[in-house]
Parts: structure tokens; sequence; C-alpha cells
């Protein structure tokens, strides 16, 4: 099965090196020129691995059976999107996306498959051809338009679990309240996702942003009960929360897609959040 990655960020780097260690054929669209050069002469470093990926900065002569997985940032998508549109008219699609303001774009695109997916890894690029995998975890995927059919080839991926939602919105949601929760707390205070757990300060602030939540969205209590916000906390407690990076390199942070969707999606005023949203939006770069 061929695969297109769309994006070489930390995502987009850590799919690809996943998906050629499935055996599947990958092809990684780059912003840069100079990172698909590098790219092509030395790999995609992982660990003590380098994986041998064919690079380019132009999405061009896709083949229209390959599966399109849009890991950029939700800002480049406007950015991208007209060329996807045009090049993989009926590829099938799959966005890779922090929060869910990216739906907004469903509307407006042409292929008649699109699915959308979750990455439950964590991941930090190092350099434009070398990224370091922190903890391995899921693949969620979910139908957004079409026929589940064109994506059992991601199901079937040796050596990559994968999880199938039969309800899009409930999956991508569980992850927008997670990151709601975990990335404003670590990304202000500049601390591991563990600290949240072993700073008494930081976990108070972490209940209350809960319970804020939890006044606006009383299912939260099924859909992410408090106890597995705690258990990743833990699991991932050396991680270091995709907001903090992307603050540390100066990086415009996900904070839009993932707190402000949030707030807009709340029935009630959230007043915690939203306070975490206008200190986050004063420091963002």
């Amino acid at each position: 099965m061929e695969y297109v990655v769309v994006g070489a960020g930390s995502v987009g780097m850590l799919m690809s090196c996943m998906l050629r260690d499935a055996g599947a054929s990958v092809k990684l669209i780059t912003h840069r020129k100079e990172q698909a050069q590098l790219i092509n002469e030395q790999g995609i470093k992982r660990g003590s691995a380098y994986y041998v990926v064919d690079a380019s900065e132009k999405l061009e002569n896709i083949n229209r059976h390959a599966i399109v997985l849009l890991a950029v940032k939700y800002d480049a998508l406007e950015e991208i999107l007209p060329t996807v549109n045009k090049e993989c008219a009926e590829n099938p699609i799959v966005f890779l996306q922090n929060g869910m303001l990216h739906l907004e774009y469903l509307k407006s695109m042409p292929q008649p498959n699109i699915a959308a997916g979750s990455v439950e890894h964590g991941v930090i690029r190092i350099s434009d051809n070398e990224i370091e995998h922190t903890g391995k975890g899921v693949l969620n995927l979910a139908l957004l338009k079409g026929e589940k059919r064109h994506f059992l080839p991601l199901l079937d991926l040796r050596r990559v679990l994968t999880r199938w939602h039969e309800d899009a919105d409930r999956m991508l949601f569980r992850k927008v309240l997670l990151n709601s929760i975990i990335n404003p707390l670590t990304a202000l205070m500049e601390i591991k996702n563990g600290e949240l757990l072993t700073n008494p300060y930081a976990y108070e602030l972490m209940k209350d942003l809960y319970t804020d939540l939890y006044r606006a969205f009383p299912d939260i209590d099924a859909l992410l009960p408090f106890e597995e916000v705690t258990s990743l906390c833990a699991s991932t407690a050396g991680n270091t929360s995709s907001m903090l990076a992307d603050k540390r390199a100066g990086r415009k942070m996900e904070i839009d897609t993932i707190i402000r969707y949030t707030l807009m999606r709340s029935p009630i005023e959230l007043p915690t959040l939203k306070a975490f949203y206008n200190l986050l939006k004063s420091v963002e770069v």
C-alpha cells in the first residue's frame, strides 16, 4: 500500500517511520526544499535507526489509490488544502490535526472518503530529519465522510497499533478535552506532564480545570474520567506537551484549535479555562 504524508514535523516524520516499519511505501511532503533534500540524502533518524523515505517539497503526481495523511498543523491547512484538493481529489484523506477546528474544511473538500486520526504517541522533533519517540501509543481513526473500507489498510499495519471508532466527534472531543487540561498547564508553568501530579499547586489547578469542564460537559465523567487524566500524566511523566514544545521552539501554539474550540462549544462560561486561554494568548509568539 502507498501512503503520502503531508507535513514533515514531528508527527509527519513519526508516521513516515511507522509506515516504513510496516513495510509500506511512503512519500513525505515537506514545506522546504532543504528538508526534503536532507531526508533524501540521510533518511529520518528515530532512535538508532534510519528510515529511507522519498521526500519532496512538491505535492504532485500522486497515485490516486494512495492514502493521504495530512500531518501539518491546523494553521497550515489553509495554505496546503487547495493543492491537496487539486492533486488528490480522489484519494482517501486522513486529518491528523489536534483540536477540531479543521473539520470546518470538510464541506469544501471534493474527496469522497475522509477520516479523522488522533495520534496518541509521544514524539519530539530534534532536527529536520530526526525525531525522538518518547512514548508509544495508539493511532485512533474514525470516518468523517464516505466508506470505512478505504481506510482498512491502516488497520492492518504490522507493528502499528490502530483503533477504529464509530463516533468521530466523540473520539476527537475526548482528545480536545484532554489537551485542554494538560496543554495549557504545562505550557504556562513550563513543566513536564508528570509534574502535574507531583506539584501540589499544578495538581489543584488541574482539578479546577476538570471541574470547570465537568460543569459544561457532564458526559466528561464517562468520556474522560479524571483518573484517566492522572493516569496519562503518570504514564507520560517525562514527556513535554506539544503546546510547551511549540512555545519553547518559538512556534505558534495550538491555542485556538484546542482551547478556543472548547470555549466555543461550551454551553456555559468556563472561567478557569478562559483565564488560561487569555494567559497563553498574552505570551504567544
